[in-house]
């Protein structure tokens, strides 16, 4: 008989708890890290780029990693900058700002060894697909009142339960992941039968011990099933069900699940008061992200070129630009490749 979720509940908790008593190497968020993350959950548009320089530029490695981004030669420019805001000028703001949290979570998060199907560069590329799609959603036209960059963060930590396990339990882990691609069912069902919970109820107590906001913990935990989140916690969860279908389907990466999740199946896609359920805004948010993350993701998981031809454009999320945030033209391919390095 399937565990009920107060059930569940209990043995992630166990599980998250074991975890971060063995040898994981799972640390506390440093102090500036938890300063950026702050920065992130911010609307661009209120982030003191001052402030958040300094931050990106008190941490080396950080600022090396900024600084190689927008000094690539796919930005095709001649002058070589030794500054976060004149890279945040070069780059854009929202690049910079969604560079800085996915190099936070590489550096703090250990590498696990690849099992078929569930690789750690695959791991990285779905995780950063899921994350930028999840920000799409938070846009205002979609009238989900949730901030992006909450959006942002709950995207890109969707999956750090199944990393927690393929460390702490390879072998268990490994034998779910194919299990889920022999029988082309969910992952998270083997999971439940298999541990009697999920990889991602593990990943939102683990969460819960680095302070983060409850809603993007929960969004976490819930994301499979949002039907089941808190209510106060069901859009960011339902959102980031619809982020991870839309990455599914865009073929970014890999999670190691065996199926693939349709947008009319998810929470919001049956829902027939959202505009998530309508099949026209559906198509034009899959072109969309597809043309941003196509040419973004090309080099980082090796998939073949797009078939049809796309110009090297930044994500259409507001038909008006700042100067801090403006479109690039340029370099698009260099950029991801200086991001996964």
């Amino acid at each position: 008989m399937e565990n009920n979720q107060a059930e569940k509940n209990t043995i992630a908790a166990s599980f998250a708890q074991e975890i971060l008593s063995a040898h994981v190497d799972i640390p506390a968020i440093p102090a500036n890290s938890q300063k950026i993350l702050d920065v992130v959950r911010q609307p661009i548009d209120k982030i003191d780029i001052p402030s958040f320089a300094k931050l990106v530029e008190s941490d080396p490695g950080l600022f090396t990693k900024i600084l190689r981004v927008a000094n690539s030669p796919f930005y095709s420019e001649p002058e070589k900058i030794f500054s976060v805001r004149a890279a945040i000028i070069r780059i854009g703001l929202t690049e910079t700002v969604n560079s800085v949290c996915l190099h936070v979570f590489q550096e703090m998060l250990p590498k696990f060894p690849d099992i078929q199907g569930f690789t750690y560069n695959d791991f990285w590329a779905r995780s950063w697909a899921c994350a930028v799609a999840n920000r799409r959603l938070g846009h205002p036209s979609l009238e989900m009142d949730i901030l992006p960059g909450d959006l942002y963060l709950t995207g890109m930590l969707h999956g750090l339960g199944k990393l927690l396990l393929a460390i702490y339990l390879p072998g268990e882990f490994n034998r779910c992941v194919q299990t889920a691609v022999t029988q082309k069912v969910p992952l998270f069902e083997v999971e439940q039968k298999v541990f009697g919970t999920t990889s991602a109820l593990v990943a939102s107590n683990v969460l819960s011990t680095w302070e983060l906001p409850p809603h993007i913990c929960e969004g976490v935990g819930f994301h499979q099933t949002p039907e089941l989140a808190p209510s106060k916690s069901m859009p960011i969860a339902a959102l980031t069900q619809f982020a991870v279908a839309l990455a599914e389907n865009l073929q970014i990466g890999s999670s190691g699940d065996g199926r693939t999740t349709e947008l009319s199946d998810t929470f919001y896609g049956l829902d027939p008061i959202s505009k998530l359920s309508n099949p026209q805004v559906q198509d034009e948010l899959i072109n969309e992200i597809r043309e941003y993350v196509n040419q973004k993701s090309e080099s980082v998981v090796r998939l073949p070129a797009p078939a049809r031809p796309s110009s090297d454009v930044d994500m259409r999320v507001s038909s008006k630009h700042t100067a801090s945030d403006k479109p690039r033209n340029k370099g698009i391919l260099g950029w991801i490749r200086s991001l996964f390095r």
